[in-house]
């Protein structure tokens, strides 16, 4: 990482240059500049040092929200050349206990305390592992001296990051292949493109922790931290009064800056500055993947944003779109440090400097054998930009569900629960709303609210339900994920059908509005990793498989969310309905 070293020997000292901006709930801002920043790095490394018994590369676990600290603890690993092993937000228990399992230290936040107070009746630590808190004010009031950093190029497994498979599993990631990646990204960007980088990905995720952050540091930048729990709606005028040069975007964040932009080309003002505060529009890159209906949109609107593809495994990024060669519906070109090739069967193969390591028995990472199957099929066009070919979903008939036997299960959930509220999100535009509508007609009461993304798709099965006579008993919203936090409580029951990634946002966004009891049905491909991972930890839910159509996963939640009362039956008058037939009509 010597772009990254180089920046902080060079201005390790400076008071003036930010490091880190954070904004509060209220709309002020903490500045904590890089001398500051790198003293409290100094005091951590040293307490952590006197904590940690000696060894060729000990890891450290960091469980570390978005905050300044995070970057004070990233900068002591750094110079100490230990091992990070940061946890992502939103583990569990289990999934925080299998990435520590054998840590020698922890360095946590105030929100890692916090978690770990909450995690007290499931230990997630090694017996006897200390500890130490990272504070940036009492760091930078205790520090004795400058930040140093050791005076060499050794490659070491700088971190331990979860890897795309089984929670828990994690790769070795080597310093030289992040440096490998950062010198190939840094030749395909213009000169101080993350001189203002936007945090809208957690600082633990691997866009992160291979490149964001480090990108941030070698154009000799500052990180901009948003207020916590900034909703996806307010995006835009917070990037407007910081002014980013380069931010990650997201599926809400794509809709939250398609939105603003409209308006501001309806109220005659230049898109640039109503949403980013600047005369050009900053580096737009994906933080995870966003369809290509709302890549289109943003490009028809003047924001451009450049789509890529990586995995752990290949220490970030494979491919990136770049502002010197972009081309639509695909992930760009393979970086300069990147083998990429196509198998016999189609399937993507990775070799290169960027591969990570699987973690060997001693810590240190293993060899590498070979390229690296991605399980990912591809087709690399004559100019060498690479196409990720995806499985088409089968086509349904409208109005019929994925199977006749999920239709019949959330016919039969509404008709058995006699649910009051219920809430679907997303794919629910291809019957499965008709189903639950179906059945809140059936029972006479209750009333069926689907959140769908899309417009289009959002009029259609709003056309449906109209036409089938079922518009009484259910809505259709064209919303987001933000709007789920703002549906009406107690939920009793959920339904989420919707891409893998977004299963686990959809959740935590609901689960505030959800009571003891409320059921969560998630559909097909949606329920994995770190969806599972939440709903059968056993805290908050008991969670089951069901063997219907292409997989289900039915939570029933056991825990109250918050005091939410409880209102009175919704009647809505109009004969019942007989159960649907198998046909899912």
């Amino acid at each position: 990482m010597r772009a990254v070293e180089t920046v902080l020997r060079r201005h390790a000292e400076d008071g003036d240059r930010p490091l880190v901006e954070v904004t509060a709930g209220d709309g002020t801002t903490a500045v904590h500049s890089y001398r500051a920043v790198t003293r409290a790095a100094r005091a951590l490394g040293d307490r952590l040092a006197a904590r940690v018994a000696g060894g060729e590369t000990p890891s450290v676990g960091v469980l570390c929200g978005d905050s300044a600290e995070a970057v004070v603890a990233e900068l002591a690993l750094l110079a100490l050349r230990m091992t990070a092993c940061p946890v992502p937000p939103g583990a569990s228990a289990r999934t925080a206990a299998a990435l520590l399992a054998d840590v020698s230290a922890v360095l946590a936040d105030s929100r890692g305390l916090a978690l770990l107070a909450s995690w007290a009746d499931h230990p997630v630590l090694p017996a006897g592992c200390p500890v130490v808190p990272v504070d940036l004010a009492r760091l930078t009031a205790r520090a004795g001296g400058a930040y140093r950093l050791p005076d060499d190029d050794r490659d070491w497994i700088c971190k331990l990051l979860p890897a795309s498979g089984p929670p828990g599993t994690r790769v070795g990631i080597r310093a030289h292949a992040v440096a490998a990646r950062l010198d190939a990204l840094r030749a395909e960007l213009p000169a101080g493109a993350f001189a203002r980088c936007a945090v809208t990905l957690p600082l633990a995720d691997l866009a992160h922790q291979v490149a964001a952050t480090a990108l941030t540091l070698a154009d000799a930048g500052c990180l901009l931290l948003p207020p916590a729990g900034l909703p996806g709606a307010a995006l835009p005028g917070w990037t407007a009064a910081v002014r980013p040069t380069a931010l990650a975007v997201t599926p809400p964040g794509a809709v939250a800056l398609i939105g603003a932009a409209r308006t501001a080309r309806r109220e005659g003002r230049p898109v640039p500055a109503a949403l980013f505060g600047t005369p050009g529009v900053p580096v737009l890159w994906c933080g995870t993947e966003v369809p290509h209906r709302l890549l289109r949109e943003c490009e028809g609107l003047g924001l451009p944003v450049y789509a890529g593809y990586g995995l752990a495994e290949t220490t970030g990024a494979v491919a990136w779109n770049t502002p010197a060669a972009r081309r639509s519906g695909t992930v760009g070109r393979p970086l300069s440090h990147v083998r990429a090739e196509i198998a016999a069967d189609g399937e993507l193969l990775v070799g290169g400097a960027g591969l990570a390591l699987p973690p060997a028995p001693d810590g240190a990472g293993g060899a590498a054998d070979g390229p690296l199957r991605t399980g990912v099929r591809a087709v690399i066009d004559a100019d060498g930009f690479l196409h990720l070919v995806r499985p088409e979903r089968a086509r349904r008939r409208p109005g019929q569900p994925l199977t006749p036997e999920i239709g019949r299960l959330l016919y039969s959930l509404v008709r058995s629960l006699r649910a009051d509220r219920v809430v679907a999100y997303d794919g629910t535009a291809d019957g499965s709303l008709d189903q639950l509508a179906a059945g809140a007609r059936a029972n006479g009461t209750g009333h069926v609210v689907g959140h769908v993304p899309d417009a289009h798709r959002a009029a259609r099965a709003q056309a449906r339900l109209t036409e089938a006579g079922l518009a009484p008993w259910a809505e259709v919203r064209h919303a987001g994920l933000h709007d789920l936090a703002r549906a009406s409580a107690p939920v009793d029951l959920a339904l989420l059908d919707c891409r893998p990634d977004l299963t686990l946002p959809a959740l935590t966004a609901l689960e505030g509005r959800m009571r003891p009891g409320t059921i969560v049905l998630a559909l097909g491909s949606a329920p994995a990793g770190p969806y599972l991972d939440r709903v059968r930890d056993g805290a908050d839910y008991l969670s089951m498989p069901l063997p219907v159509g292409a997989g289900a996963e039915v939570s029933i939640r056991l825990t109250p969310a918050a005091a939410v009362p409880r209102p009175a039956p919704r009647p809505v008058p109009g004969p019942a309905t007989p159960t649907p037939q198998s046909s899912g009509e």
